[in-house]
């Protein structure tokens, strides 16, 4: 890739995604997604520095109206959009509980927002890559079939499904010169990961970043760390 780049990330306001804004934004043009603007808005006051302009734009990716807006605001901030980081996701508390005595709610809310917001987000910015791009979805080792475990049934299905998904848009992208990857950022310490994680974000954000910008990307792959997993 080129050295500046336009990047994408949804749910840049805490986390994996608050870690990639501040980590690329540096030296790349970023716009970030959050459905709080109060929240965007310390971000953009605490991120600020120099001449680097800092931008981001509501979103809700349950939401495809407010996905449009947002993609409508993005195309008049970025002529081409070089990288999308579909980063967005919810982990709900029923995740302590055997799948039998899962909700049905729980599971549905957790694959609209973890695996049908994906899709519905690539709806709207990948018109937006008018020259290629890449496209990394933030999955989790808990969504790999080979090593399927048990508890947080909800999260593990939309994980999965996310990773199938990856693998759809892989190839019905690539004659548009878009590659598509789900990355295993490991276990971090984030809210969702929990203050016990071997991560911190630092240390995973600047693995996926190294990925992400590398000149050996892959496609439909499923990886951590750089390094190809199983699905």
């Amino acid at each position: 890739m080129n050295n500046k780049k336009n990047i994408v990330i949804t749910g840049g306001n805490r986390g994996i995604g608050l870690g990639l804004f501040e980590n690329l934004s540096r030296d790349h043009n970023v716009i970030f997604t959050a459905r709080d603007r109060v929240v965007a808005e310390q971000i953009v006051n605490k991120a600020k520095n120099g001449n680097t302009e800092i931008n981001y734009v509501l979103m809700d990716v349950n939401d495809s109206q407010s996905i449009a807006e947002a993609s409508e605001k993005i195309s008049q901030k970025f002529k081409s959009v070089d990288l999308l980081f579909n980063n967005a996701g919810i982990l709900l508390n029923e995740y302590q509980l055997p799948a039998l005595d899962t909700s049905e709610k729980s599971i549905l809310d957790t694959f609209n927002t973890n695996t049908l917001g994906v899709l519905r987000v690539c709806k709207f910015i990948v018109p937006l890559m008018k020259n290629g791009g890449r496209i990394i979805n933030i999955s989790s080792g808990m969504g790999q079939l080979i090593e399927m475990e048990s508890g947080s049934t909800a999260y593990r299905i939309s994980k999965t499904a996310l990773n199938t998904i990856t693998k759809i848009l892989s190839n019905e992208l690539i004659d548009n010169n878009i590659k598509v990857n789900a990355i295993c950022p490991g276990w971090v310490q984030t809210d969702m990961g929990g203050k016990n994680a071997t991560l911190t974000v630092q240390e995973s954000v600047q693995r996926i970043t190294e990925f992400a910008l590398s000149k050996n990307f892959p496609n439909g792959k499923f990886l951590r760390h750089g390094e190809v997993i199983p699905w």
